[in-house]
């Protein structure tokens, strides 16, 4: 799991008049609103006795409040009032938590995981055709994964599966005729042209059919995108019939996954053919669940030493090496330190005020970090006569 990324913590109309949890990276969060509407995210554990802040109320100083003795933390994670103290009395210089940047964007509520000053920070995707109503109609589902966040993201831009795993898709006799095009790949992000050969359209009561041949060369761009850890599938169901599946997928901890997705159309844009939308949608992030969670080992591994990749894997290879390099810019936590102290003591991600203000005094430690590359496994020659292994995942 790595920090210093943007994620979807919950829907926007999930985060009312009550303060919420939403868990990411393995720890809790507390989301509330204050009286202006703006969505606000702390760490949820009060450091006077533990208590769970989203398990509290929202008061008149536009704090939270914690439900065990009425702390109230603003919305920089610092206490404002003590009741047993009294009003006017000192507060504890040690009297804060950590707070997250929001922003609310697609009817999501996004937090930047993490400590880096804005202008250091990937941006939240361009999502447009979301906001474009004349043009295009939204539905959204909710999907939960027993797996990785990066397993289930390089399932949602590997196109060679859909032959095998999505009937819909496609057919096993042509995985041979899908072609990639072109990939193209930025510093925290990847693109990739492809052309497929599916089965006729089905659905929206038999109308589909009459608009997709069988077999008929179909144009379909995947995008995967590190923050988010979004993948973005564009469809050209015909020349003038577009379909784009946008997913923000949240690591709730290291074998848990929230899929946040939202699927546009430029057809059938009527609320009648929504529930169809949404049953398609769902069926097919199903069928890859089905795959995914069986998968050995769970974790996407740290090289190719124990895989053997293919030409039509080097857009899987792109994502692999742009995860990497921010594991090396030691951006991935490191669980396995963490669960020594399981039940015993709370960490949390580091906030940007932690960095902007490093004489402040915390009574929360901050999660442990893989250094980078000292702490990975070593690279080593696989069958293929490629001698390194992240060169293979580059070009493979």
């Amino acid at each position: 799991m790595l920090t210093n990324l943007w994620y979807v913590a919950e829907w926007s109309n999930a985060v009312k008049d009550k303060p919420v949890k939403a868990k990411l990276l393995g720890q809790n969060f507390v989301l509330y609103r204050d009286k202006a509407g703006k969505v606000h995210c702390l760490s949820d554990v009060c450091i006077h006795r533990g208590g769970s802040l989203s398990n509290g109320w929202t008061t008149e100083r536009n704090c939270v409040a914690c439900p065990y003795h009425g702390w109230e933390f603003d919305s920089e994670g610092k206490v404002q009032f003590i009741p047993s103290r009294g009003e006017g009395a000192p507060i504890p210089e040690r009297a804060r938590i950590d707070a997250y940047p929001t922003e609310e964007r697609y009817g999501m509520i996004w937090v930047f995981m993490g400590d880096l000053p804005e202008s250091e920070r990937y941006p939240i995707p361009e999502f447009p055709e979301y906001d474009d109503r004349d043009n295009w109609r939204p539905v959204s589902l909710d999907f939960t994964w027993k797996g990785t966040v990066d397993r289930v993201v390089e399932n949602g831009i590997d196109i060679a599966h859909t032959s095998f795993v999505h009937p819909g898709f496609g057919y096993p006799e042509m995985a041979d005729k899908n072609k990639i095009i072109d990939v193209e790949k930025g510093e925290y992000w990847g693109r990739s042209s492809n052309v497929l050969h599916p089965p006729q359209l089905q659905g929206n009561f038999g109308l589909m059919k009459f608009f997709r041949k069988d077999k008929q060369p179909t144009y379909v761009t995947p995008s995967f995108y590190l923050p988010g850890h979004c993948v973005r599938l564009h469809i050209k169901v015909n020349s003038w019939m577009d379909m784009v599946i946008f997913d923000a997928n949240t690591p709730v901890d290291e074998n848990t996954t929230r899929s946040f997705a939202i699927q546009v159309r430029n057809f059938f844009k009527y609320p009648m053919f929504d529930g169809g939308a949404i049953k398609r949608t769902r069926n097919v992030f199903q069928q890859d669940a089905d795959i995914v969670e069986a998968l050995s080992p769970n974790y996407l591994p740290e090289t190719l030493e124990n895989e053997v990749s293919v030409e039509q894997d080097k857009f899987m290879g792109a994502w692999r090496q742009i995860r990497r390099k921010h594991i090396e810019m030691g951006w991935k936590i490191d669980t396995r330190a963490m669960k020594a102290y399981e039940g015993e003591k709370v960490f949390t991600i580091p906030s940007p005020a932690r960095r902007t203000n490093p004489d402040l005094k915390w009574a929360l430690d901050t999660v442990p970090m893989i250094g980078g590359k000292s702490d990975l496994i070593p690279t080593r020659s696989v069958e293929g006569g490629i001698s390194n292994t992240q060169k293979q995942a580059e070009t493979a």
